[in-house]
C-alpha cells in the first residue's frame, strides 16, 4: 500500500500506488507505455525493491503464474515440449497436466503447433504460448504484463475468453496490465486507472 519506486537516477516510476484483487475477480491495470505497468509487476514479483510503501506478503502455498513482457521460452524445443516441462516445474501430476495442457491448446488454438519448434512460429503465436505457460495448472493468482502484444484480435479474443473462464471456474485472481482501453473494458472487473494520472501529472 502507498508503494513508490525511485530509480536511482531520480525517475520516479511509482507514486502512492495502492490496489488489491480478489478470488474471482480480474484486475486490469491500465496505462500507457510508461505509466509504470511494467514496474509493478517487478516489485510484485520482488524482482527489484520498492522505495517506500509496504506490499502484504502472499502465503508460501500461494501458486503463482507470470506471464512477463518478455515472452520465456525454450526456442529449440517444440510448443508440447515447453508445456511439459513448466507442467513438472509446476509439480502437476500425469493427469493434471495432460487435462490442463489440452485444454489450452484448444482454448488457445495451438494444437496445429504442438510439434512445431518455437522459434519456427510466429511473434502472435509465441504470446499466446507464453500465456499459456502462465495459467497452466490454473494458479492461484495470474500475473500478465500486456499479453496481447503482438497478437491478432481473434487470438486476443481466445486469451481473454480464456482468462474470463479460469476466473469463473477456478477462482483464480488475475492482474494484467494494458494499454488498450477496449481490452480493459472487455475483461476487467477491476480498473486501475492511477497509472494514467501518473503520466500526466
Amino acid at each position: 500500500m502507498g508503494v513508490q519506486k525511485v530509480y536511482p537516477n531520480g525517475f520516479k516510476a511509482l507514486y502512492d500506488l495502492s490496489f488489491g484483487v480478489e478470488k474471482g475477480q480480474i484486475l486490469c491495470i491500465l496505462g500507457p507505455n510508461g505509466a509504470g505497468k511494467s514496474t509493478t509487476f517487478d516489485v510484485l514479483t520482488q524482482k527489484i525493491p520498492i522505495t517506500s510503501g509496504y506490499i502484504e506478503r502472499l502465503h508460501p502455498s500461494l501458486k503463482i503464474g507470470l506471464c512477463s513482457q518478455t515472452n520465456t521460452l525454450w526456442e529449440g524445443l517444440s510448443v508440447i515440449e515447453n508445456l511439459n516441462i513448466y507442467a513438472c516445474i509446476k509439480g502437476l501430476t500425469n493427469n493434471e497436466a495432460n487435462e490442463s495442457i489440452e485444454y489450452l491448446l484448444d482454448a488457445l488454438s495451438l494444437d496445429q503447433y504442438r510439434k512445431k519448434k518455437v522459434m519456427e512460429l510466429s511473434e502472435g503465436t509465441k504470446r499466446k504460448l507464453n500465456v499459456a505457460l502462465c495459467v497452466l495448472g490454473a494458479p492461484d493468482l495470474i500475473l500478465l504484463d500486456e499479453p496481447t502484444t503482438g497478437v491478432d484480435p481473434i487470438g486476443r479474443s481466445q486469451i481473454w475468453s480464456l482468462l474470463k473462464a479460469l476466473v469463473k471456474k477456478k477462482q483464480c485472481a488475475v492482474i494484467m496490465s494494458t494499454h488498450y482501453m477496449e481490452d480493459a473494458e472487455l475483461i476487467a472487473d477491476k480498473l486501475g486507472n492511477n497509472f494514467i494520472k501518473q503520466i500526466i501529472k
